[in-house]
């Protein structure tokens, strides 16, 4: 019976470390006593990018200690991504052949999880259970958005304190670019129009008491609204914002009174800009 009971032991603490390995995420969790509530990084697909980048390998256990009639420990080393670890696994168990972990996950926290992604895996709260293994936080919308601070983390064993990563979704030098072209390239086809009031345009003409000749509009650019373009991006619905001054010459022919000439108007406003990352083709909505 003795026997029995720590093979039983010994068993429940190998699979659970080998199907980390294996990247068998439910294997695993069926070796602990408690699930966790939040199973997103408790998956398959975050356990094999885990082991791409940091295999957990040469599992050995020990003869189990029991520490009363209903519950033991172990000691386990392994490797993770090349390094030694150490550690003790504690079990409970009905004092014969059934036995679980009592605690085999550790916790992984995010600052600020909106819009990020742990090994692929989108996140939404600030604390995930994790198995032992190597994390590494992304985004939804890469690369134009990127997780910037603390993006990666190991931890070793059930037993590890909690990683806290420092870590928040921001645009890339390439999303900037990207955002800059887009919101450029909607204004050059303005620019480019012959109505008085462009569609979806951030500008137009004042034509009160004027006929305006047909085809006659034309729009040129007065300042550089680029100088200080500054977008900014809202994690969460992966929109970006932000404000540009235009100052716009607008020459066109036109009849009042029955006399008609070519009359140049400045038109001078502050307008607003959003991009929305998540459709394409991106697009420009002015405000």
């Amino acid at each position: 019976t003795a026997s029995n009971r720590e093979r039983a032991i010994t068993g429940t603490a190998t699979t659970y470390l080998q199907s980390i390995a294996a990247a068998d995420a439910q294997a695993a969790l069926a070796t602990l006593a408690e699930r966790p509530a939040n199973e997103v990084l408790l998956t398959g697909e975050v356990l094999r990018v885990s082991q791409d980048n940091a295999p957990l390998t040469d599992i050995v256990v020990s003869s189990p200690v029991l520490t009363g009639d209903t519950s033991a420990s172990v000691t386990a080393s392994y490797k993770i991504g090349g390094h030694d670890v150490s550690t003790t696994l504690f079990l409970v168990g009905d004092g014969r052949t059934s036995w679980l972990l009592a605690d085999g996950t550790a916790d992984l926290t995010l600052s600020a999880p909106t819009g990020l992604t742990v090994n692929a895996a989108p996140v939404t709260e600030s604390t995930n259970p994790v198995f032992p293994g190597s994390y590494t936080v992304g985004t939804h919308a890469s690369p134009t958005v990127i997780a910037e601070g603390d993006t990666t983390a190991v931890l070793t064993a059930p037993d590890s304190e909690p990683a806290a990563l420092t870590v928040t979704a921001a645009l890339s030098s390439e999303g900037r670019q990207t955002v800059l072209d887009t919101v450029k390239g909607r204004l050059d086809e303005c620019l480019a129009a012959t109505e008085s009031r462009p569609a979806d345009c951030p500008f137009g003409v004042a034509t009160d008491n004027v006929e305006v000749a047909p085809g006659s509009v034309r729009f040129a650019l007065a300042n550089d609204p680029w100088a200080g373009f500054s977008p900014a991006l809202d994690p969460a619905t992966l929109q970006v914002t932000g404000r540009i001054h235009l100052s716009v010459d607008a020459t066109a022919t036109v009849t009042q009174n029955g006399l008609s000439t070519d009359a140049t108007q400045r038109l001078e406003a502050d307008r607003g800009y959003t991009v929305d990352l998540r459709q394409q083709p991106l697009a420009v909505v002015w405000s």
